[in-house]
């Protein structure tokens, strides 16, 4: 894996969050106003730009990114599910259904939620959805049924969610970005978050599975950055949750701000919205996920 050489280290940022040039290093795939929210879909890379989802397709083979969708709100979340369908998340105005089954369906109204955000979402199945909605400093987590069973509230009083993995059927993966922390919460019934890792170097943000039961988690926000010797990281998890290593971009780089991560065909796709690039990390082994 190239650009992984030391860099100035800053107190909170040592053993495997210690900074390098990695990210800066990468292969810049894509510019365009602050991207986040990637997703693979149908041998694609979809991600969002303000009020539109765009696809990249062939992504070594310097494509034009497509827009594919525009909204009227902006897209502050988005997820896949396996029948093609995706989920969009539009601030205020709730979550659309774009495609499958249910094609054009909008969830705007969950009880006791009201002016929510749709943070982070992830799909179980094409029928079931799940949902981080933030209102300010509160969140909460979401089971949604999208064939017309009531919605349930997983979890309360979360500290700004801002990623959501489905760890496996039993289990949900949410980032904490006010407390620094990753919690585990149940699929099915409301039940008290367990925290998974604590402390973490700053605010977390995306979360993506990659090969060998790892996982990623991009967190854009650190701590201190008076420093500069970073500014934002992806951090691997191993199979235990501890960090094994991470992917910095350097305060004299172009690639700040690291929010969404992807892991596809042995390379980590990073959405860097401070400098408005997507960024391609090659990571020295084969993916086990396509």
């Amino acid at each position: 894996m190239p650009g992984l050489g030391p860099s100035n280290a800053i107190a909170n940022l040592d053993g495997p969050y210690r900074p390098n040039r990695a990210l800066d290093l990468g292969t810049r795939l894509a510019e365009c106003p602050a991207p986040g929210n990637l997703v693979w879909q149908d041998d694609h890379l979809l991600f969002s730009s303000g009020d539109a989802v765009l696809l990249l397709d062939g992504l070594h083979e310097h494509p034009e990114a497509e827009e594919i969708l525009r909204f009227e709100s902006a897209v502050t979340a988005m997820a896949a599910a396996k029948d093609g369908s995706l989920a969009i998340g539009l601030g205020p105005e709730g979550v659309a259904i774009v495609g499958g089954e249910h094609d054009g369906q909008v969830v705007s109204a969950l009880p006791g939620v009201r002016g929510a955000t749709p943070a982070a979402l992830c799909f179980s199945d094409p029928h079931t959805l799940f949902a981080c909605m933030s209102a300010g400093a509160a969140g909460s987590l979401w089971r949604i049924d999208l064939r017309g069973a009531a919605p349930l509230c997983l979890a309360e009083d979360l500290a700004k969610p801002g990623g959501l993995l489905l760890r496996d059927l039993d289990t949900l993966i949410v980032s904490e970005s006010a407390r620094h922390r990753l919690l585990e919460c149940a699929t099915a019934q409301a039940r008290r978050p367990r925290v998974l890792v604590d402390g973490l170097p700053g605010a977390p943000a995306g979360l993506a599975r990659g090969s060998g039961g790892v996982l990623w988690l991009a967190i854009p926000t650190l701590d201190r950055r008076d420093a500069g010797a970073s500014r934002g990281l992806v951090v691997r998890l191993g199979a235990g949750m501890a960090a094994e290593m991470s992917l910095h971009g350097s305060g004299e780089g172009r690639s700040g701000g690291a929010a969404s991560c992807l892991e596809v065909r042995g390379e980590l796709i990073v959405a860097c919205r401070e400098d408005n690039a997507l960024i391609a990390v090659d990571l020295g082994y084969p993916s086990e996920s396509e």
